[in-house]
């Protein structure tokens, strides 16, 4: 009897894993079905295009850039990713395709984020992340992007904790770029911190939003002196559901979204998606403390480059009425705020067009009159 039922049992245990077997195999083929489909449908055809993927070697480490444009010739745009932590190769697709036809545009996953968090040590990365070296990396990449494509400036896209670097190479370095363009432009993130609570504290009571009252008023004081993760994730969620856009589509933050175009990214492989997800855990926890004390107006208000801010009326994370403000406080040979009044932190997904339009228009004349003049 005994024999009869461990029988029955070892038959089971088959069966599972062979179904588990199955599973994890079709799973894996489908995943090499939504990649090829992606990489045929973004695929570069152009005689003078460039699609390419490189290691570089950045502050030590091998950092990873995406490099796609319908024609090498034009303008290189440098994309600088928010976060810190979330790596856009692979999610890139889903706004700057139109880009492609006017700029030779490249993705950086940064110190900590998607494939390059993937790629080398862990404990190395979390020593050395800080915001003077991510400073630094960010100048290398733009150099090493100059030297290979032997230009003397390029375009820098900053959004979010981007924004960060961006600025500060815009001030430091303006040698090195045609025009800045800020997108959801950090300012003070002490500052901000501080009244996007009491924005959203107001907003939950004036709906009588008991849930979102109880959580709020639960992490008061807030922001604390040193930053504490467990209530900056609780104010983030619900700065986002009191304060951003109304729902009128898809919303890039929406997780199946995002991992779905993880899984489809032909550049990144089952090791880079745990990346993904893994550097959006990791850069934080290295670097909150010191990226909520971040304060650009310390850089000072004199710019010699243009500098674009792009953003979203909507925006539940960077207040808007601090760009405002800030940028009347700065000089600079061409200054500008372009408004998405639909748009919320991602206006270039939010409102595509409009925001393809303004660079073409705004900040693209910029790049091609200097470079044809070099």
């Amino acid at each position: 009897m005994i024999r009869k039922a461990l029988k029955i049992v070892k038959v089971i245990a088959i069966a599972v894993f062979s179904l588990i077997l199955v599973a994890l195999s079709s799973a894996l083929l489908y995943r090499k079905v939504l990649q090829h489909k992606v990489g045929r449908d973004r695929a570069i055809t152009s005689p003078n295009g460039i699609d390419s993927l490189e290691r570089v070697r950045i502050g030590g480490i091998d950092q990873w850039i995406e490099i796609r444009g319908q024609n090498v010739n034009n303008p290189i745009l440098l994309f600088i990713h928010g976060g810190p932590g979330i790596a856009f190769i692979p999610l890139a697709g889903d706004f700057q395709g139109p880009w492609e036809k006017n700029f030779t545009v490249v993705e950086w996953d940064q110190r900590g984020a998607g494939k390059t968090y993937a790629s080398n040590d862990k404990e190395l990365q979390q020593r050395t992340m800080n915001v003077p070296r991510m400073e630094q990396d960010t100048f290398e990449v733009v150099n090493y992007l100059r030297h290979r494509f032997k230009r003397e400036k390029i375009l820098i896209v900053g959004h979010s904790w981007g924004s960060v670097l961006g600025l500060w190479l815009a001030h430091e370095h303006p040698e090195t770029m045609y025009a800045y363009v800020g997108v959801r432009q950090v300012v003070n993130m002490e500052q901000n911190a501080q009244l996007i609570y009491q924005d959203e504290l107001n907003q939950a009571r004036s709906r009588h939003d008991e849930q979102a009252v109880k959580e709020l008023e639960s992490i008061a004081p807030y922001p604390l002196p040193n930053a504490d993760e467990r209530k900056t994730l609780i104010a983030n969620r619900w700065a986002g559901k009191l304060l951003g856009p109304p729902e009128t589509g898809a919303s890039f933050t929406d997780i199946k979204r995002i991992l779905l175009a993880v899984v489809s990214a032909p550049e990144y492989s089952l090791a880079d998606d745990f990346g993904f997800v893994r550097g959006q855990m990791f850069s934080p926890e290295a670097m909150l403390p010191e990226v909520s004390k971040v304060d650009l107006t310390q850089l000072g208000s004199g710019f010699a480059v243009p500098i674009f801010f792009f953003e979203g009326r909507h925006d539940p994370y960077c207040l808007p009425s601090l760009v405002q403000e800030y940028s009347q406080t700065i000089t600079a040979p061409k200054k500008e705020v372009i408004w998405f009044e639909d748009s919320g932190h991602f206006p270039f997904f939010e409102e595509k067009q409009k925001f393809t339009n303004k660079l073409f228009q705004r900040v693209l004349p910029l790049a091609v009159s200097q470079q044809s003049g070099n």
